[in-house]
């Protein structure tokens, strides 16, 4: 499976899977080029599934500095 499937079947997985946003940095780690931009904006489906405040701070939590 390519990173982009992998990175979007991790993305689509929050907030049921509360590893979602370790394996999508992760994979944004290892990705390159377009790829990385593309599995980078991926970021903001977390944040659009985010059904409370505990869901942000996890997202936080890997994404912001």
């Amino acid at each position: 499976m390519e990173l982009k499937e992998q990175a979007l079947k991790v993305a689509g997985s929050f907030p049921e899977s509360r590893e979602a946003p370790k394996k999508l940095l992760s994979l944004i780690n290892e990705a390159e080029g377009e790829d990385k931009e593309l599995i980078d904006e991926l970021v903001e489906v977390l944040y659009a599934a985010a059904e409370n405040k505990k869901d942000l701070k996890l997202i936080d939590k890997y994404f912001v500095d």
